[in-house]
Parts: C-alpha cells; sequence; structure tokens
C-alpha cells in the first residue's frame, strides 16, 4: 500500500498538481519558526543524514551479527544499502528542483528534492531497526516501534520546518522508506517459511529411510 501511494503521489508530484498545496503550506510553516523549535528541527535533520543513519545501520547489524543473528544482521544491511541506492535512483528519476519559498536554517540542502532521502531512511533504519532489534521482546516491540515512527515524523517534519523540502518531498521519502522496509519483512516471512518447510521435508525422509 505504501509503495502504491508513493507512486501515486510521484505522479501527482511529476504532473505539478501538489506544488500549490506544497508552496501554502511552506509559506505556513515558515510564518512562525522560534528559535527553541529550530534547534530541535536542526537536531532531528542531523540524525536523519545518510552520514549518521548509513552507519547507524550498519552498527545495528554488526550487533545482531556478534549476538548471533546473523540471518537478520544480514538482511537488515542489506535493506538499509539498497534503500539508500534507492533514494538516489528515485531523485535521478524525478530530478525535482529543491524549494526558494522560506528561507532555510540549515546549510547542506544536497541535489535534487523528491523523495527526502532523510524521510526515506528513517523508516528503514530506525523502524526496521526497532522491529527486527526487539523482535525477542514483544512487550518492547511496540514501545520501539512507536519510538521510531515518532523520530521519523519529527525527521521528515523537520526537513520542510528548515526549508530544505517541499512538503511532499518528506511525505514521498515515508512512503518509499516504509514500503521498501515492509517489501523486505515480507520477503524474509516468505524464506523463513520456505526454510521451515525445507526443514519439515527433510525430516519425513530421514524418517522414511529409517
Amino acid at each position: 500500500m505504501a509503495l502504491l501511494a508513493f507512486a501515486a503521489l510521484a505522479v501527482s508530484v511529476q504532473a505539478g498538481w501538489t506544488q500549490a498545496l506544497d508552496v501554502r503550506l511552506l509559506l505556513a510553516i515558515g510564518e512562525s519558526r522560534p528559535l527553541w523549535a529550530t534547534r530541535i528541527m536542526r537536531v532531528a535533520s542531523v540524525l536523519g543524514s545518510g552520514a549518521v543513519e548509513v552507519p547507524l545501520g550498519l552498527l545495528i547489524s554488526l550487533q545482531l551479527a556478534k549476538i548471533r543473528r546473523r540471518r537478520e544482521a544480514g538482511g537488515y544491511a542489506a535493506a538499509v544499502l539498497s534503500g539508500w541506492a534507492l533514494y538516489a535512483l528515485a531523485k535521478l528519476a524525478f530530478r525535482r528542483a529543491r524549494p526558494h519559498v522560506i528561507s532555510r536554517l540549515m546549510h547542506g540542502a544536497g541535489w535534487y528534492a523528491f523523495p527526502s532521502g532523510h524521510a526515506m531512511l528513517a523508516p528503514l533504519v530506525f523502524g526496521l531497526g526497532a522491529l527486527i532489534w526487539a523482535a525477542p521482546w514483544p512487550r518492547r516491540r511496540r514501545a520501539a516501534l512507536l519510538a521510531a515512527a515518532a523520530l521519523s515524523l519529527l525527521i521528515a517534519y523537520s526537513r520542510v520546518y528548515l526549508g530544505m523540502h517541499w512538503p511532499t518531498d518528506a511525505v514521498g521519502g515515508l512512503l518509499l522508506g516504509t514500503g521498501w522496509a515492509g517489501l523486505w519483512m515480507w520477503w524474509w516471512e516468505r524464506s523463513a517459511r520456505a526454510r521451515g518447510q525445507i526443514g519439515r521435508d527433510i525430516e519425513k525422509v530421514e524418517l522414511t529411510a529409517r
């Protein structure tokens, strides 16, 4: 669903149907940006940068491997790195210019705008990371997911607040990142079921041989 929603949004952005709404939202946000909020948004933006998220994702993967959860470690690292490559390809495909509607409150806007790389990587690194890491502890899993979701939303909003992205860039990033994470989860679950079936088939063969 998230990937379909991203596709629909991407078509709308390319057709220019969202431009007027993007401008109105940016102007509304730019009317009030107090210093205390700006400081929080700058921190959130730094946390959502590839320079933080990708190394963090690899660190989580390494820790999973250290506690003998190697299959999860490899899958998580692949999801993060492939997501990193995917958003770069998406930016090249859409080539949307950055906004110049309100003043930018942070340096380093980067290249193309759609989708936001910060917003896309957040559900992968934090959301998927929380889901995998907390899997052995179901009671903590929901709290970890809620915290990851809140952080992802904050990171996405920070990019708009700081004047670095159009609102639809942030929404598109969240949708693409969530959809990519969901696709990897589907693949893992399918692989786990296949491994379980193979294990049962081997046991049947061994029992028959006896």
